[in-house]
């Protein structure tokens, strides 16, 4: 039976895994498509020590202390935050300790914090990585290097 909560265990990390990197992408997406709509920065915010995603509307000023929280989100207890390579497993823009963000510009770029977030559950990696021109690219690692696709 204990052979059988261990494999149940890595079942459901690996799952929450692939949900975790769909909540992570749909999120980016989100910023982007409210950055777009609203015209202004939207950033989307990682907070790996609480392992909480946000969105907010800047309400075109620098200062974040006037920022708008659109959407925020926890992810599963059974999600880190690790990389099966070389690195830091989030790569975004850091804002201070564990917090990280990328910046949607009103035309759907990023004006700040292109890079990557990999997430880790019941031994299943996966990666997102964010480009300058706002597009995403979700990946897999298959033991020896990363492939395309949750």
């Amino acid at each position: 039976m204990t052979v059988v909560a261990v494999s149940s265990l890595s079942v459901f990390g690996r799952e929450g895994a692939r949900s975790a990197i769909y909540d992570v992408q749909t999120f980016m997406q989100t910023a982007r498509t409210e950055s777009i709509t609203r015209n202004q920065d939207c950033r989307f915010v990682v907070d790996s020590s609480k392992r909480k995603i946000y969105i907010y509307d800047t309400q075109g000023t620098s200062l974040p202390g006037d920022d708008v929280l659109l959407k925020d989100q926890l992810l599963p207890s059974v999600i880190g935050f690790a990389r099966p390579d070389t690195g830091s497993p989030i790569t975004l823009s850091l804002v201070s300790g564990t917090t990280y963000e990328t910046v949607f510009s009103g035309d759907g770029s990023v004006s700040a914090g292109t890079g990557e977030v990999v997430l880790f559950g019941g031994e299943h990696y996966a990666k997102i990585s964010v480009y300058g021109a706002g597009g995403l690219l979700v990946e897999h690692w298959d033991g020896s290097g990363w492939q395309l696709g949750s």
